[in-house]
């Protein structure tokens, strides 16, 4: 934010890995770089991606920050029976990954994808791979059995809204062909809170 021209600077595109560039002109509207040499071969980040319920605007940026400091691939935000906020501003999340990935020094952004409702997107086939649904209240199986099996696999979460699945919702996404009911443990967890704890859980054990 406060580089001038001569200054060095550190890039990266999401295909050609990281490299040590020199600000050569710079102005309100443009900046040019010459790259100097590469840092960094690209790096591949974990195949998961995140289904997730929005919440309030404090809350929604944690989860998009920290799914992307955890390496997720997208974003997904979904429209469960008991969400209460159904608009997002996906453009300004797209910047939080944008800065989350700055942050942490991953060599690609996580997508952030338009709202869509959950029951449809399902059924509509858009997430063609193995799915975690973090369910409470229920006797699925540990979050620690399911990520093991599932190892190796591409794999997307679902994390619910603040008021939880609906049992209408339980049972109907519970027989989705690829639907593996997960529990994150006996307490209660806020979205945001189920979110780092199972995209974290899975990364570690799979």
């Amino acid at each position: 934010m406060r580089k001038a021209p001569g200054d060095e600077l550190r890039v990266f595109n999401g295909n050609d890995g990281e490299w040590l560039a020199t600000i050569e002109e710079l102005n309100k509207k443009n900046v040019l770089i010459k790259l100097d040499r590469q840092l960094l071969e690209q790096q591949k980040s974990s195949d998961i991606w995140v289904l997730a319920s929005p919440v309030k605007k404090e809350a929604l940026d944690l989860m998009v920050e920290k799914a992307c400091e955890l390496g997720a691939a997208k974003f997904i935000p979904v429209i469960c029976e008991h969400t209460v906020v159904h608009k997002i501003n996906q453009e300004r999340l797209q910047m939080i990954a944008v800065e989350a990935a700055e942050q942490s020094e991953r060599l690609d952004v996580m997508a952030v994808e338009s709202l869509q409702d959950l029951k449809k997107y399902l059924n509509s086939g858009g997430c063609h791979r193995d799915l975690i649904f973090c369910v409470e209240r229920t006797g699925a199986a540990s979050l620690a059995e399911v990520a093991r099996k599932l190892a190796g696999k591409p794999l997307a979460i679902l994390i619910g809204p603040e008021g939880g699945f609906s049992y209408q919702e339980i049972d109907s996404i519970s027989h989705f062909k690829h639907a593996h009911p997960v529990s994150l443990g006996p307490r209660i967890l806020k979205t945001e809170t189920a979110l780092i704890a199972a995209l974290s859980g899975v990364q570690i054990l799979s």
